[in-house]
């Protein structure tokens, strides 16, 4: 069963209608499936992902790179590091 939901899940399925499907409340479905390691969509990172894209950033890593690793899409890894005080940098790597 957690085979089907977790295909099905980053098949980009909803949580709420695959838990509808399997007669679980969603909650439950979303707990399940962190338990087996996947990373649910529109989750906030945690404070040490938070800060390893500091780091990472601060290092002269892009957007793109530090999401594509940490599983994050670019813009909600852009977002982050405002919200942490992080100065952005231009599309050829100087600072705005």
């Amino acid at each position: 069963m957690m085979d089907e939901a977790e295909r099905r899940y980053m098949d980009n399925e909803i949580l709420r209608l695959i838990a509808s499907d399997l007669g679980v409340s969603r909650q439950r479905l979303a707990e399940r499936l962190r338990e087996r390691g996947v990373r649910l969509r529109r989750e906030k990172p945690s404070s040490e992902q938070a800060l390893e894209m500091c780091r990472r950033y601060e290092q002269g890593e892009s957007l793109t790179r530090i999401g594509e690793r940490l599983g994050f899409n670019t813009s909600s890894v852009r977002m982050y590091l405002m919200c942490a005080g992080i100065a952005m940098r231009d599309t050829h790597g100087r600072e705005r």
